[in-house]
C-alpha cells in the first residue's frame, strides 16, 4: 500500500530527457529508460509524482506555433503530450503502475483531487509542461515547475504530505560563478547568490535554472519542503537519493 505521508515528487528535466538542441519532438530513450528504471527501484512504498519536461518537444512547438491561436495551442498540447506519453510509456515498462493525467484538462480548474485519488489507488502519477487556459482567448505555458508547485498546494490542502521534490536535470546542480557547484540556496544566502545563477539558454520558454531555484524557495517559504537538483547524466544517482543516501547536487530550501 503507497505511503500517502511520503509522497516524492519527480521532474525530469527537458534538456535531459528531449536536448532542446536536439530536433524537434526526438527524446533520449536511453536517458528516460534508465531513470524510470532507477525509480522503480529506488521508491519502495512511497507515492510518485513523475513531471515530464517539454524539452525539444513544447519549446519548439511553442516558438513555431506560437499559443495565440487556438490552432496554435492545440498544436502545442500535442507535441507536449507525446513527450509526456513517452515517459509514461517507458515508465510502465519500467513495472511502475502509471496513470498519464493531461494538465489542461484538470487545471485550472480545480479539479485535481484527480491526482490525489490516483495516488491513493497505488499509481505512479504522471504529468507534464501543458498550456492552460487563463480566460477568455488567453493562453499561458505552464513550466513543470509551476505544475510542482500547484500540485504541492494542492496535496497540502488535502491534508497529504510531499516529502521531497527532486529536479533531475542534464547539470550537476546549481552551478556559481566561479563553475562550483552550490551545496545549498536558501532565504538566507539567495539574495547574495542570485546574480550568479543563470536563466534560460537555447529554446527555452519557461525561464531556466533561476526559474527552477525560484519556484523551489517559494515552495519551501510556503510549505516547508526542500528540492534536491542532481545530475540525471550521472547512473544511479536518482536511486541513491530515493534510497536516502547523500549525492552531490544542490539542495534548495
Amino acid at each position: 500500500m503507497v505511503d500517502m505521508k511520503k509522497i516524492v515528487m519527480i521532474k525530469l528535466g527537458g534538456g535531459l530527457i528531449a536536448p532542446k538542441e536536439w530536433a524537434w519532438e526526438t527524446p533520449d530513450g536511453g536517458v528516460i529508460g534508465r531513470l524510470v528504471k532507477e525509480i522503480k527501484s529506488g521508491s519502495g512504498d512511497r507515492g510518485i509524482v513523475l513531471v515530464s519536461g517539454s524539452g525539444n518537444f513544447g519549446h519548439q512547438a511553442v516558438k513555431k506555433y506560437g499559443i495565440d491561436t487556438e490552432d496554435g495551442v492545440e498544436k502545442v498540447r500535442k507535441s507536449a503530450g507525446k513527450i509526456g506519453a513517452i515517459v509514461a510509456g517507458d515508465a510502465a515498462a519500467a513495472g511502475l503502475k502509471i496513470e498519464l493525467i493531461v494538465p489542461h484538462e484538470i487545471w485550472p480548474n480545480g479539479r485535481t483531487e484527480s491526482v490525489s485519488e490516483s495516488l491513493k489507488a497505488g499509481n505512479t502519477v504522471v504529468l507534464y509542461g501543458d498550456v492552460m487556459g487563463i480566460g477568455r482567448g488567453e493562453w499561458k505555458v505552464w513550466s513543470g515547475e509551476k505544475l510542482i508547485s500547484e500540485t504541492v498546494k494542492h496535496m497540502n490542502e488535502s491534508g497529504r504530505e510531499i516529502g521531497m521534490i527532486i529536479q533531475v536535470s542534464r547539470e550537476e546542480g546549481v552551478w556559481d560563478k566561479n563553475g562550483k557547484i552550490i551545496p545549498e540556496i536558501n532565504q538566507n544566502n539567495w539574495r547574495k547568490i542570485r546574480s550568479e545563477v543563470g536563466g534560460a539558454t537555447g529554446t527555452d520558454v519557461t525561464g531556466g535554472m533561476l526559474h527552477k531555484v525560484e519556484e523551489s524557495l517559494e515552495i519551501t517559504r510556503k510549505f516547508g519542503i526542500k528540492t534536491w537538483i542532481i545530475s540525471g547524466r550521472v547512473k544511479g544517482r536518482l536511486e541513491k537519493l530515493l534510497a536516502g543516501e547523500k549525492v552531490f547536487g544542490t539542495v534548495v530550501g
